[in-house]
């Protein structure tokens, strides 16, 4: 038997779902803690970034509640699914750190009739800073190595079990 499908957690693809989901939970925590207790404020992308991470804790919660052996392939690539596209907002904000590309959603915001000191008192977070880093890459890019990873555990389980249905 290969030992890749006799582990325990691809056995069960619905400990599986739930332990993904607990992992995006995690890195949404992870934002918050940075934005309430390090004091990073988040920029339109981050927000679109965290979108992503709830997305991904909704399909994980629907697929440990309705999972059964024949919705497993199912449930797993809609996972998978959701991890990629959190991929691919975390890898766009990427994009926009290093201007490689300009993102519209992150322009300067309208100012039209405002004061001088309303105009003064806006703290605009622009998503083409990098806020932090650890070993050079930005918090973008771990989301994005991050979200790659479990977009990768998530497909693995979804060929373990269609494998397993054979």
């Amino acid at each position: 038997m290969n030992t890749l499908s006799s582990t325990a957690a691809w056995r069960h693809p619905r400990l599986l779902a739930g332990l993904l989901g607990l992992a995006s939970a995690a890195c949404l925590a992870t934002a918050f803690w940075f934005q309430h207790v390090a004091g990073l404020e988040p920029c339109p992308l981050c927000i679109d970034q965290r979108w992503a991470h709830g997305a991904s804790i909704a399909v994980a919660a629907v697929s440990v509640v309705v999972m059964t052996p024949g919705r497993a392939p199912i449930m797993l690539a809609a996972l998978a699914l959701a991890f990629l596209a959190g991929t691919a907002i975390a890898a766009w904000h990427v994009m926009v750190e290093w201007q490689w590309v300009a993102s519209p959603g992150c322009s300067t915001p309208e100012f039209g009739d405002m004061s001088v000191d309303s105009f003064l008192a806006i703290d605009v977070v622009r998503c083409d800073e990098v806020a932090w880093s650890m070993a050079g890459v930005s918090m973008a890019g771990w989301n994005a190595i991050v979200s790659l990873m479990l977009a990768a555990v998530a497909i693995t389980g979804c060929l373990v079990t269609l494998r397993g249905q054979r």
